[in-house]
């Protein structure tokens, strides 16, 4: 291939200056450079064969850039020198920089072929090109046929749409991190609304906030508020639910053998409607035989009733799904609704259906399609600092943590959600080899992302604080290359906006006023 330079509009940005190496170059430019920007290095003195195509020309990314004038090159300068300078036309001696990273030879990207990084450098004095829009729309596009949907444009070329790829996604996991406000929800809508009504996806959203109701469309997206059957549990989410912790040992004790004699004599089969019932009787009856630990019983039996007249018939329920295709429809966003519930409480719901899936899709996969879950999954895990926290353990952690290691063997993704990245555990988030990173402001984040992550270098994460709303910087495999892209605007209202508190109170001030008064709700008080 004899990469035509004319013919994709290409213009002469600047000259390499200084020491090169194969992965960095400092140059000159005509204009100051935009970070983010793509620029192309003419390699044509020196071309490489690259999967069969001669390749001439490596494309790169700006991480810096520069202004600079030697006559104000000093820091201390007087207010007045510099006032006095300025009179002189000093932006003709001027200089522009750019500090750009180099990503691949572009030929074999604009083929839609591998990304091969150059292994020697350019030399000093070599032509620098801006990187036309052609020639991005060339590189960046992709087709919904192969698994490919659209996310967003990038920033500084708005007429060049991005593309990420699902099956990385599923199989490479995801992480979509940011401050509150900058942008993680509408992301998070544009990405399932395109898995579920472009490829078909199925899709499940651990929504801890009750924030996406129709996030793919009304009739694409399903509700659900999840039950499991006191009889499905095990016997660590019954001490996760009742906050038995490994100090409580008699209710732990009295606990466990109230429930295998229950299951021992069959009574988890023939009265399964019952089985809670029959659990609290079976205690009353150990604090009538075992007087020497009525108080760690009786305790026991009062954690029971609690969580019964709490979370009897909405979580815990015999009319609970039987089947995992009864609550994780396929080819739906499904949403699973746990804002009303406590965190210990959803940690048990999130890590019981998790379990489910993967052991579904495990048996799909091992029996080739004769049993269980028929299709792949992506597990969106909202507030992930909460159930895979960092600094303690939980039943999601743990069930994640399967999920991260052995979920592309069977087909469940998993992407983690969150506004404080420092507070997840740093082993799943690690294992997300694709990220979607918005605003960072807070330094300790921005770090703990960056060891996560192999690709974020030192000058893409000086860029985070900067970002405006809805502008990310994506990295990974679902990308043909690091881009910083602006993300559309999701189609179906998702949660995560601020609420506008003063027009909410003009709104119930007007409501409730009464008929005939005159209300001027922007009416300055004078005092």
């Amino acid at each position: 291939m004899d990469l035509d330079l004319s013919q994709y509009g290409l213009k002469p940005l600047g000259r390499i200056v200084g020491e090169t190496t194969h992965s960095n170059i400092f140059f000159t430019a005509s204009r100051p450079p935009k970070v983010g920007e793509y620029v192309i290095i003419d390699y044509s003195s020196s071309p490489m064969t690259v999967e069969g195509l001669e390749s001439k020309y490596v494309l790169a990314i700006v991480e810096s850039s520069i202004i600079g004038n030697p006559a104000l090159s000093s820091t201390r300068l007087r207010t007045e020198y510099v006032d006095r300078a300025s009179m002189f036309e000093l932006e003709r001696i001027e200089y522009n920089m750019g500090f750009a990273r180099l990503l691949g030879w572009i030929e074999p990207l604009i083929e839609k072929k591998s990304l091969i990084t150059p292994k020697y450098p350019p030399k000093p004095g070599t032509q620098v090109y801006e990187a036309s829009p052609e020639v991005l729309n060339k590189i960046f596009f992709r087709d919904y046929k192969d698994g490919w949907i659209r996310i967003g444009v990038l920033v500084n070329h708005p007429k060049v749409p991005v593309y990420v790829n699902v099956n990385s996604i599923v199989s490479r996991h995801l992480a979509v991190l940011a401050v509150t406000g900058a942008g993680k929800s509408n992301t998070v809508g544009v990405l399932v609304d395109e898995i579920v009504n472009k490829l078909g996806g199925t899709v499940l959203v651990i929504d801890m906030h009750n924030e996406y109701s129709k996030i793919a469309g009304e009739k694409a997206t399903r509700e659900v508020d999840p039950k499991i059957h006191p009889v499905k549990l095990t016997i660590y989410e019954w001490y996760q639910l009742l906050s038995l912790d490994p100090k409580a040992s008699k209710q732990r004790l009295y606990l466990r053998k109230a429930i295998r004699e229950l299951r021992k004599e069959g009574l988890d089969k023939r009265e399964p409607d019952k089985f809670y019932d029959n659990l609290i009787d079976r205690i009353e009856k150990y604090l009538r035989e075992y007087k020497e630990d009525s108080k760690s019983i009786a305790d026991l039996k009062n954690k029971l009733d609690e969580l019964q007249e709490r979370y009897g018939g909405r979580v815990l329920s015999a009319d609970a799904p039987t089947s995992i295709e009864a609550a994780i429809e396929p080819g739906k966003a499904n949403i699973f609704k746990l804002g009303s519930m406590s965190e210990d409480v959803a940690d048990v719901v999130t890590y019981h259906y998790l379990n489910w899936l993967l052991s579904e899709r495990k048996d799909y996969v091992m029996t080739r399609g004769k049993k269980g879950y028929p299709v792949p999954v992506l597990v969106v895990v909202e507030e992930a600092h909460i159930l895979i926290p960092q600094k303690r353990s939980t039943l999601t952690k743990e069930a994640a943590s399967r999920i991260a290691r052995e979920g592309r063997k069977f087909g469940i993704g998993l992407c983690l959600v969150s506004q404080r990245p420092k507070n997840i555990d740093e082993d799943a988030l690690s294992q997300t080899n694709n990220k979607i990173i918005l605003k960072l402001v807070e330094p300790s984040d921005q770090r703990y992302v960056q060891r996560a992550t192999e690709t974020l270098s030192e000058e893409l994460l000086q860029l985070l604080p900067s970002l405006n709303t809805g502008e990310a910087v994506i990295l990974g495999m679902m990308t043909p290359l690091p881009a910083l892209v602006k993300i559309d605007k999701a189609r179906h209202k998702t949660g995560g906006t601020d609420i506008r508190a003063h027009e909410e109170w003009v709104t119930w001030k007007t409501s409730t006023s009464r008929e005939g008064d005159e209300y001027d709700p922007y009416n300055m008080m004078e005092f």
